[in-house]
């Protein structure tokens, strides 16, 4: 009926709407706004016999899509839609529904982990008839992203092991949060609520506290996103106007800034100063406690009614009364005992004396009373007494409560007390805070009594008004310490930036002419034995017209250019004066100083302006450059592949490159670039690629690295062995055969090749590849097997057998020559029987055609 009576208004904004509207069908739309209608829209039924499958996606990534159905009314278990958490009906299935209001799908939205952010709707109706259907608005929005806040730091500085900051009434407490943010935090909202009904905004924020008390100070951290997406609170507690802590403590006070006209100021240490054990001081302190009085992880004596616990152990040791107590037991009238027995179950409640006592068992068989009086846990169900060990060493707590226990006696059943006694690690402090003590008068005279007693009840301290005869009395937010002051276990000093003891008295006058931070120091020797030392900062300045900048400390090279330094304030009336560690430079009154090589030291600058002097110092060192030391080149043999590569040990030369110095680093490089700027040095071990190879070497100030040189050498990859060629053998064929082969003394070419080289020996071969290798040495003779013959010489180290050099000669074989015949040469007489012969006229004849002779 709402469907049909929206048709009207429908009707009149059809216009605009009609485009944003959406109707059930097949297929997908993309958009933030209008209205998703069944297949009739917004004023008739759909009908029958329907199967349609529509997506409806956002238009941004990153955003998912939410439907509003504001009617829904289809036929039970017959029509029925079926919605999918993503872009097709294989998503996880939201739900099904059909039926009548009770059914409706109402708002349903794509998951988080749905990366498209589209829902699918599946719509099934069948042939039985129809109704209205349905109507939803159709929105987009920004899932939410992760956010986690965090409180980073207070000042004063919160306890980490407490979560609480502690401050002064009216004391500024400055606030420091963060968050991270798995998304963005632009535009992140930081609300803080400090727990007084106040609030502020802002990542970093302060407030005070004009009232004592214990507040929660909570953050939350909100992003841009219109769904209000927020972090999950983050808390802190903030204790306002409490006493000092009872933990070793040191305050040094708040930094000072003296007038520039003052040469000098006091520093004052607030620190608890505390004795031994064997007695206390009582003391009033406001009441903030440290702790609730509720929720304390550790519950006794529940519903019981004149229990002692059991016996509870302690994790770090209490000195009471000179006794180091390890054990604790907590009894349900109010009562603590160290004196533990863990066979005694009954805690007493009848008294009327005063402490110290130990001839009454009530009083008798404890020792710290918080009150001690007569309340009855086993009439209520809401009481807590309960104990918690807070902190970390050496700043632990043992803390027992007593929360809303109502007073014995059945008219008194309805005044309920708490209170709560907190005992201090390492100073063995105990404080003592009653939020509510009533009484009740008609039982037991109301007696009650707070305070301590040794394990003996011969001694006892108890605060004003609050021992037994003091009864009846009550109490409402009252807090007492009770402070060890035997001979003091504390040391105090202060100390300057050095560590140096300056002082040993809280007050101290200070005359610093640059800003300068002292240290209080404050050392607490516990009962056992053990040291506990806390320090705390103070630092105190000269309010100084004008501020100076001589630029940062200068790490430079000898030889490298001059620097000047630079002083100036820009004022007509300042003066200047450099000095060198702490003496002045005569003359040097400039603004600026020019520095020179090398000349390292302190530079120190004063200038004076306004009636006020302000020192500023530049430290320049000039770092010496390496001296550069020849490098013999690497030789190395080859190594078992004959390739003239082989692995090199680049650090064997370190020595050599160093040559003594000492502050230096040595690298080695494949150009003269890379070792200029250091870059891609070389592992030790290093295979060369060629052969030879030069390194270049790069050595540097290890102090200052941009002080270097460089320098060379090479890699060879050699045998090492020298060897001398010998002259080819050369024989003739003198055994008649003359067929080219003979037989040759190679050993007579030995002492030649080795010409006096010693340590090796030499083989002979047929081939380069067998003397590489050794293989198939020949012997001497030999004859030869073609003419002519190479013959091939290796000479290896008689210890490195991989260590060798080679060479080759050659075998050549001559044919013996052969003679012809000539015919007789005849001449003419000249007389006598002489005449002229030409004797070359022969020679053919006995050549008969050879050649070569």
């Amino acid at each position: 009926m709402m469907k049909k009576f929206t048709l009207i208004l429908f009707l009149l904004v059809s216009y605009i709407t009609f485009s944003q509207d959406v109707f059930m069908q097949n297929g997908t739309v993309s958009q933030c706004t209008g209205n998703f209608y069944d297949s009739g829209g917004a004023s008739g039924n759909y009908t029958s016999n329907e199967a349609l499958v529509l997506k409806i996606c956002p238009p941004s990534p990153g955003d998912i899509i939410q439907l509003n159905f504001t009617l829904f009314n289809t036929q039970l278990n017959r029509d029925i839609m079926t919605i999918y958490d993503g872009d097709s009906t294989a998503a996880p299935v939201l739900g099904s529904f059909s039926g009548g209001a009770a059914n409706s799908p109402g708002l349903v939205q794509a998951s988080a982990g749905n990366a498209s952010g589209c829902l699918t709707i599946e719509w099934v109706s069948d042939d039985s008839g129809n109704g209205p259907g349905w109507a939803a608005t159709i929105n987009c929005y920004t899932p939410c992203q992760t956010i986690v806040a965090s409180i980073d730091s207070t000042d004063p500085a919160f306890d980490a092991g407490t979560n609480s900051v502690i401050a002064d009434v009216d004391e500024v407490i400055t606030f420091n949060g963060s968050a991270t943010f798995s998304s963005s935090g632009a535009g992140a909202t930081y609300t803080w609520d400090f727990g007084d009904g106040t609030t502020a905004t802002g990542q970093n924020v302060t407030h005070s506290y004009p009232v004592a008390g214990l507040y929660t100070v909570t953050l939350i951290v909100t992003d841009t996103n219109p769904n209000g997406c927020s972090s999950s609170p983050v808390r802190l507690t903030a204790q306002i106007g409490g006493s000092g802590p009872g933990n070793p403590y040191v305050d040094a006070g708040p930094d000072i800034t003296i007038d520039c006209a003052d040469t000098c100021t006091d520093i004052t240490a607030d620190f608890l100063e505390i004795g031994e054990t064997n007695t206390y001081t009582v003391s009033a302190i406001p009441f903030v406690p440290p702790f609730p009085f509720q929720g304390l992880t550790n519950s006794l004596n529940p519903n019981q009614d004149d229990r002692w616990s059991t016996v509870e152990n302690l994790p770090f040791d209490f000195c009471f009364f000179t006794n180091i107590e390890t054990q604790f037991q907590v009894g349900s009238n109010g009562v603590i005992r160290f004196d533990v027995n863990g066979s005694d179950t009954s805690n007493g409640w009848s008294f009327d004396e005063n402490l110290p006592n130990n001839a009454n068992e009530t009083l008798g068989e404890a020792n710290v009373f918080t009150p001690c009086h007569d309340i009855d846990p086993s009439v209520s169900n809401n009481e807590q007494i309960a104990w918690e060990i807070i902190g970390t060493a050496p700043n632990r707590v043992l803390a027992v409560s007593f929360y809303n226990v109502p007073m014995y006696s059945s008219s008194c059943n309805s005044l309920l007390a708490t209170h709560m006694a907190v005992f201090y690690e390492t100073t063995n402090v105990i404080d003592i805070y009653i939020k509510n003590k009533p009484s009740c008068p008609g039982w037991n005279d109301g007696n009650a009594v707070v305070g301590i007693q040794n394990d003996a009840g011969t001694t006892a301290f108890v605060p004003p008004g609050r021992n037994t005869s003091n009864s009846p009395w009550t109490a409402v937010d009252e807090a007492w310490r009770f402070t060890p002051a035997g001979p003091s276990v504390i040391d105090f000093a202060w100390l300057d930036s050095g560590g140096n003891v300056i002082g040993t008295t809280p007050t101290l006058n200070v005359c610093p002419t640059v800003p300068t931070t002292y240290t209080a120091r404050v050392v607490y020797t516990n009962c056992n034995g053990d040291v506990v030392t806390v320090t705390d900062d103070v630092t105190v300045s000269k309010d100084v017209p004008f501020t100076v900048d001589a630029g940062p400390d200068r790490n430079l090279c000898e030889g490298d250019a001059d620097i000047v330094l630079n002083g100036d304030i820009e004022s007509s009336t300042a003066t200047y004066q450099w000095d060198l560690d702490g003496t002045d430079l005569p003359g040097e009154t400039n603004p600026t100083l020019t520095v020179s090589s090398p000349n390292s030291g302190t530079y120190t600058v004063t200038v004076t302006d306004q009636s006020c002097s302000l020192p500023e110092s530049v430290v320049v060192t000039y770092f010496a450059n390496p001296v550069v030391n020849p490098i013999s080149d690497y030789m190395l043999c080859d190594d078992a592949v004959v390739d003239d590569f082989t692995e090199f040990d680049l650090s064997t030369k370190d020595a050599e490159a160093i040559g003594g110095q000492t502050g230096i680093n040595v690298s080695y490089h494949l150009s003269q670039a890379d070792a200029e700027s250091g870059s891609n040095p070389l592992p030790n071990l290093f295979t060369n690629t060629v052969n030879p190879q030069t390194m270049f070497v790069r050595l540097e100030n290890s102090s200052n690295t941009p002080c270097y040189t460089t320098t060379t050498f090479d890699l060879i990859v050699t045998s090492g062995i020298v060897l001398t060629q010998p002259d080819d053998l050369v024989l003739c064929d003198e055994d008649g055969t003359n067929d080219g082969f003979t037989s040759f003394d190679l050993a007579s070419q030995t002492p030649i090749i080795l010409n006096g080289e010693t340590g090796v020996t030499l083989s002979y071969h047929l081939s380069q590849n067998d003397a590489d290798y050794n293989l198939n040495p020949i012997g001497s003779p030999y004859v030869n097997i073609s003419n002519p013959q190479t013959i091939y010489v290796r000479v290896q180290n008689d210890v490195n057998t991989l260590c060798f050099a080679s060479l080759s000669f050659t075998l050549s074989v001559n044919p013996l020559p052969t003679y012809g015949v000539s015919g007789p040469l005849r001449s003419c007489d000249l007389g006598g029987g002489i005449g002229e012969f030409t004797l070359s006229d022969a020679t053919s004849g006995f050549l008969s055609g050879q050649t070569g002779v």
